[in-house]
């Protein structure tokens, strides 16, 4: 199992009484697999995915990846783990006036790579993601779904096993929305990644399976290999020349 989260929970100190981010929650991701999470602001999602990355420790229960306990690990290994194996996507991606194969290859470069190999890797992973027209922008220059491509570009450009993404398309249209999970869809099961999902709202999840619902940082339903707990209303399609 690629990644494994058994028992997690999380508590924050208020400034009046301790609020539970996370209450037992778990799950269990394989490679070539996209989970969905959804639900309200304050559930508990980014805490969870952080919790999944090593950025945090939970309080009690497990986050193991690839069998072995994240929270176990030193801080320097969870960083190289960050850098080469488990990449994250955020809903809201830098405006800097970085070029875009810089951003991309920024992972790379730390990691040893040179110049020119990073900047070919890059365009390649550009390329993958239909981005290549970005390769000579600036980021603060990109639309919000650009910016996103890009990010996820920066994300596979290390070849990643697991991928985290916290809200990618909060802030896209329904159009760009379907393009990043149609993106993500394709890397889970092509490139056999492991992919993590939150969203506000089901209907940004479509492609991932399971879908499971997160309140009050309780799982409300679903649990590891449970078969996928939302159904989708009918909706149709929109294609991008309606948009």
């Amino acid at each position: 199992m690629l990644l494994s989260l058994r028992g997690i929970s999380k508590r924050f100190d208020g400034s009046r009484r301790p609020r539970p981010a996370l209450q037992d929650v778990s799950l269990e991701l394989e490679r070539g697999q996209m989970i969905g999470v959804f639900g309200p602001s304050g559930a508990g999602k980014t805490t969870l995915l952080q919790i999944a990355a090593g950025l945090q420790t939970p309080d009690s229960g497990e986050a193991l990846y690839d069998g072995e306990r994240l929270h176990g690990m030193s801080s320097a290994q969870r960083t190289r783990l960050r850098r080469r194996e488990i990449a994250c996507l955020f809903s809201q991606p830098p405006r800097s006036h970085m070029g875009v194969l810089e951003h991309i290859a920024v992972a790379l470069l730390i990691d040893g790579s040179g110049r020119r190999s990073a900047r070919r890797r890059a365009r390649a992973a550009l390329l993958a993601c239909e981005a290549e027209h970005c390769a000579g922008a600036e980021l603060h220059e990109l639309s919000d779904g650009e910016r996103q491509l890009v990010e996820i570009a920066r994300a596979i450009v290390v070849e990643p096993r697991l991928l985290l993404a916290d809200g990618p398309t909060s802030s896209l249209s329904l159009v760009e929305q379907e393009t990043i999970m149609a993106l993500l869809c394709t890397l889970a099961r092509e490139a056999r990644v492991g992919v993590l999902i939150a969203a506000a709202d089901a209907e940004a999840l479509v492609g991932a399976d399971p879908i499971l619902y997160l309140r009050e940082g309780r799982m409300l339903a679903g649990a590891p290999g449970d078969a996928t707990i939302y159904q989708f209303p009918d909706r149709p399609r929109v294609a991008a020349a309606d948009a």
